[in-house]
Order: C-alpha cells, then sequence, then structure tokens
C-alpha cells in the first residue's frame, strides 16, 4: 500500500512539473533536476537522501506547496512525525485543496495517538478529494482504537 501511494503521489508530481516548468522557466531545469531526484529517491526507499533533495527544492521555491509535502513523505517513512507536520502545515498555508497534504499530516498525528486531529485532517483530505480510500480506512482504524476495539491493534496507518 504504501508503495502504491509513494508512485501515484509521484506520477502527480511529475505531471505538474511540467507545468511548473512551464511557468517559471529561469530555474526550471534545477528544480525539475532536484524534484526528479527526490521522487527517485522516495521510489527507492532512500528517505534520507529524499529529505536532501527536497531542501534543495525548499530553497528554489518556497512557496510550493508540493516541495513541503514531497520532503514530508519522506520525513514521514523516517519517523519524524514533529516535522511531518510542520512541513505539511506549510504545504496546507500554500495551497488549502492540498489533499496529499491533509492525509500525510493526518497519518503523523496518527502516529503519534492524537487521533482527534489526525481524523479531523482525514475528514480534509476526503472533502477534497472523496476517492482517498487510505484516509476513509485511517479514519475507520481511529475511530476503533479511540474504542478501545482489539481488532484495531493489528492495523497500521
Amino acid at each position: 500500500m504504501k508503495k502504491i501511494i509513494t508512485t501515484v503521489l509521484c506520477f502527480f508530481v511529475f505531471a505538474n512539473a511540467f507545468v511548473f516548468a512551464q511557468m517559471i522557466p529561469q530555474y526550471n531545469h534545477f528544480a525539475l533536476e532536484h524534484l526528479k531526484r527526490s521522487l527517485e529517491f522516495l521510489l527507492q526507499s532512500d528517505y534520507q537522501n529524499a529529505v536532501i533533495s527536497s531542501n534543495q527544492l525548499i530553497r528554489i521555491d518556497p512557496n510550493s506547496a508540493l516541495n513541503y509535502v514531497i520532503r514530508a513523505r519522506a520525513l514521514f517513512e523516517l519517523s519524524e512525525f514533529d516535522m511531518v507536520i510542520t512541513d505539511t502545515t506549510q504545504a496546507i498555508r500554500l495551497d488549502r485543496n492540498n489533499a496529499a497534504a491533509f492525509l500525510i499530516r493526518g497519518n503523523a498525528h496518527g502516529r503519534k495517538g492524537d487521533y482527534n486531529r489526525a481524523i479531523s485532517d482525514w475528514q480534509a483530505a476526503l472533502r477534497i478529494n472523496p476517492d482517498i480510500d487510505e484516509a476513509s480506512h485511517n479514519i475507520d482504524v481511529a475511530r476503533r482504537t479511540i474504542n478501545n476495539r482489539p481488532s484495531a491493534k493489528s492495523d497500521k496507518y
């Protein structure tokens, strides 16, 4: 499931990268190179290097929500949940309709045990994109966990 989500995120990013490149031609080569590297590192599960490359991407364009989402995705895999929350919050400030940012932030809140905030973020992701099955599943798992149902113990966000 994790690999599918990362692959979908990468496809979305590549599709939007070319629009990005058209809009900002003066540094698109550098941004696209770091974007490509960040996504390759994510797909290879090389999260440390994905973070490093994403840092460069954010230096090039600190006003792109997508750049923070990419770094947050890598940080999530490194269990840096506070940093994930910081990056996804910044992404949401830049783009209130970024379902991926809400989903990832919800996952970080869930891993930290803050199920009410997690549910709120997953619901926000679903309002933006009702087809995010992961958010629906996570809400169910979090609610079972809150209700102390034993079946929730084997589920993970």
